[in-house]
């Protein structure tokens, strides 16, 4: 088994997990693991159980991907509805791609951030805002106070931006998608590069649901050289002005603010990181060039939570 080929079924098996529809796995599990749960009986039981005790997945913290020669192992740190503290949901598949170890632990650890080797890194790409108007960060910022991303490696510098309006997202009676200030808002390319992923066909989801498979929802990443990639995600099924291949120029259209994925609301996630694919790749900084605070311009500057920021126009 490949490690794509695990981290693909990790993530189906997490959406199970949140279903509470693990039963099928059985099939699945390895000699070592099928004596350790004594039968298929026993087994669905005790699925029942954990998931009477913890619910469904409520939001994806962060994940991480080990090797030996034995095991390929995904560890994927959650918050689920009925855990007072994040819990942390482990598989591992053998070569053949049997399940070899399988369980769900609360994290007792406190939060913390996640300590990333790139806090000094100086991207080299000159980033703009990718969005038109004034939007509020929501999540942004080095620390898990200003950003639960945070403690996420690949999300160690990501940033959560809505519309608001008095201070609000949407209308206090308006529970629509097309209420919230920000759908259907165009979603700008930061920085010249390649597109090397590109995701457009997955639902919005309604508010309150979250689709915990698929995180990024529909999403693009850019690759803009130098190792650096950007993630845009959250768009509309089918908005993407984009595919892999496409060369995109600063202020290109990619798609639409939507509701896909793993989502409270609608809104716009952006982050940068050094791979293509937030499974396996390091969080970087990520400085935007030419933009507003408060009426003063910011030549270069991290955003950081509940600031109102738009683009400067010379």
């Amino acid at each position: 088994m490949t490690r794509d080929a695990a981290v693909a079924r990790a993530h189906a098996i997490r959406d199970l997990v949140s279903r509470g529809d693990t039963d099928r796995l059985w099939g699945d599990f390895d000699e070592r693991m099928r004596a350790a749960v004594t039968d298929s009986v026993s087994y669905a039981a005790m699925g029942r159980s954990i998931h009477g005790r913890v619910g469904a997945i409520d939001s994806v913290l962060s994940e991480e991907v080990s090797e030996s020669e034995s095991l390929i192992v995904v560890r994927t740190r959650c918050r689920f509805e009925r855990l007072a503290v994040p819990g942390v949901l482990t598989v591992g598949f053998d070569p053949a791609g049997r399940i070899g170890t399988f369980s769900i632990r609360p994290d007792a650890a406190e939060p913390r951030e996640y300590p990333s080797p790139y806090l000094d890194y100086e991207a080299r790409t000159r980033f703009e805002l990718p969005f038109k108007g004034e939007w509020l960060v929501f999540w942004g910022g080095r620390t898990l106070g200003e950003n639960y991303h945070a403690a996420s490696r690949a999300q160690r510098f990501a940033y959560d931006l809505v519309m608001v309006r008095d201070g609000k997202t949407h209308p206090d009676t308006a529970r629509a998608l097309t209420s919230y200030y920000c759908y259907g808002q165009p979603i700008l390319a930061p920085a010249p590069g390649v597109v090397v992923v590109a995701v457009d066909t997955l639902p919005d989801q309604p508010v309150g649901s979250r689709d915990t498979a698929h995180p990024g929802g529909n999403h693009v990443v850019i690759d803009h050289g130098n190792h650096e990639f950007s993630l845009l995600a959250h768009m509309q099924p089918h908005s993407l002005r984009v595919k892999v291949g496409t060369r995109v120029k600063r202020g290109q259209l990619l798609g639409l603010a939507g509701n896909s994925g793993n989502t409270s609301e609608p809104h716009l996630h952006v982050h940068l990181m050094n791979g293509p694919d937030m499974a396996d790749a390091d969080g970087l900084p990520l400085p935007f060039s030419n933009y507003v605070i408060d009426g003063a311009v910011i030549d270069l500057g991290e955003l950081k939570r509940f600031q109102l920021v738009r683009p400067h126009r010379k």
